[in-house]
């Protein structure tokens, strides 16, 4: 028999307190306090946390790693049996002061004290771990039911294609061209499991939807808001009695919610992720109104390290032609040229975007290319990396499939687990423990030039990948499923 328990808190920022922006601007507009859940669950066999989080800050592999040997700490369990997933909401504050954006996977990263987070990631450990001392005496016998519906009014796929086959990304002003209502290649699954005690009332849900939050979110102007993610989990809450709900995102590499940097105010901003948030927290109310009961109420959980291959090491004239348009790209940037930096390197930015935030995305991509040269002027090409290693979950909850990816997967990574999967129902997840590499694309869309396609440049230590890519993620996440939870 299945025990559960669960607790929802929330974290209200500080004013002043830096935003999630790679230039450090602080958060101009607190609209509402962020929320945090902790879940026990218990089959008489094993115990496994999951820690959700409307804060896209808790996936910093520093942070993520410190949370959950806190956590499992306090509950007395390995740090496997703990998980942290994020709805990667952008609209945060945040939770390590001077973090760097992208250091290099190949040196190992900082061990932190909880001393050294923000006053805002504080209070979130010190939430979870006030909830993970509770929240063993408060298990209750559960039954669980889940339900599937759609919901294709919030989201559409930001890689956009040109008619000469390249790509770019799709920011508000792009989408907006192809018709207001466009919405291209998504996920429009919605899902909800909820736990049940012995009268049949509920206890808390947990839910999945697919698509960045990034409606109320604006990289030069930070706000805090809980995004479409957190209004949604709420709605549901309030519809069934205040219970935690909690929320797990997909595989949304490629997925954004409608208006990512938009000329409106950050008032109307946040009017619509709201909006958007009803519209999901109505289907999710839906959806809970006719749930099906699971055929078996145990738990499963099993982990496999999965090798991601790299392409070869560009060559030294390549590296270099695309560095002197990178140093022509940022010499611009320096004049206030606006129209000449909208494009380098197969990036694009919107008007609405500065020269100077302009210039803050490519100067990274130039000391990728300086680190990748020095394995040609150094001659240590035997020296060059070969691939990256990521550790992925698979969890059954009863008939429910959760697999967990530590990065940002496209969302063809999801459907093939989904397709392929041998459960009832299985929810493909990214943002799981720390966000470990970024973006990782799916087999056809790898090797294309815009953002979410080739994030390596993003990271020293990183390479393009080989193919089929993250194809590789989804494969050995169904064979997990397979061989491990079924």
């Amino acid at each position: 028999m299945l025990s559960v328990a669960s607790e929802t808190f929330e974290v209200r920022a500080q004013d002043g307190s830096a935003g999630a922006t790679i230039m450090g601007h602080t958060a101009g507009c607190v609209f509402m306090p962020l929320k945090h859940s902790l879940t026990l669950l218990d089959d008489g066999q094993q115990r496994i946390c999951l820690l959700t989080s409307h804060s896209g800050g808790v996936n910093a592999f520093p942070v993520t790693q410190l949370y959950r040997q806190r956590v499992a700490d306090t509950l007395e369990l390995s740090p496997d049996q703990v998980l942290i997933f994020s709805s990667h909401n952008h609209s945060c504050t945040t939770l390590m002061p001077h973090a760097p954006r992208n250091w290099s996977i190949e040196a190992p990263a900082p061990n932190i004290s909880e001393a050294e987070l923000t006053p805002e990631g504080q209070d979130m450990l010190q939430g979870f771990l006030q909830a993970a001392r509770r929240l063993p005496s408060r298990l209750v016998p559960v039954t669980l039911r889940y339900g599937l519906g759609h919901e294709r009014r919030i989201t559409h796929n930001r890689k956009g294609r040109r008619a000469d086959g390249s790509t770019y990304f799709m920011r508000e002003e792009d989408r907006l061209q192809l018709g207001v209502d466009f919405c291209g290649d998504i996920d429009d699954d919605a899902f909800v499991l909820g736990f049940f005690n012995e009268h049949d009332q509920p206890v808390c849900f947990l839910t999945h939807f697919t698509g960045h939050p990034v409606t109320a979110y604006h990289c030069e102007h930070p706000v805090v808001h809980g995004e479409f993610p957190q209004v949604a989990c709420d709605d549901l809450s309030v519809a069934q009695g205040r219970v935690p709900v909690c929320f797990l995102q997909g595989c949304a590499g490629d997925v954004n919610s409608k208006g990512l940097l938009s000329v409106q105010s950050a008032e109307e901003n946040a009017k619509d992720a709201e909006r958007f948030g009803h519209y999901l927290g109505d289907t999710f109310k839906q959806i809970a109104g006719s749930l099906r009961p699971s055929m078996r109420s145990d738990l499963c959980l099993a982990w496999r390290d999965v090798e991601l291959p790299f392409k070869d090491l560009p060559s030294l004239d390549a590296l270099q032609r695309r560095l002197q348009e990178a140093d022509a790209f940022l010499a611009r940037c320096d004049a206030g040229d606006d129209a000449g930096t909208r494009e380098c390197d197969g990036l694009n930015f919107p008007t609405n975007m500065t020269p100077c935030y302009r210039k803050a995305l490519i100067e990274p991509t130039r000391q990728w290319l300086l680190w990748a040269m020095k394995f040609h002027t150094e001659k240590r090409l035997q020296e060059v990396p070969r691939g990256v290693s990521l550790k992925i979950a698979a969890l059954r909850i009863g008939d429910v499939g959760i697999v967990g990816l530590p990065c940002e997967p496209l969302l063809g990574i999801g459907r093939q687990i989904k397709r392929q999967s041998p459960l009832p129902v299985t929810l493909p997840c990214g943002y799981m423990n720390a966000n470990q590499v970024n973006y990782v694309p799916d087999g056809p869309n790898n090797e294309d030039r815009e953002y979410v396609s080739s994030f390596y440049r993003y990271r020293p230590g990183l390479l393009p990948y080989r193919q089929p890519a993250g194809d590789l993620l989804a494969q050995a996440a169904v064979d997990l499923l397979k061989k491990g939870c079924v």
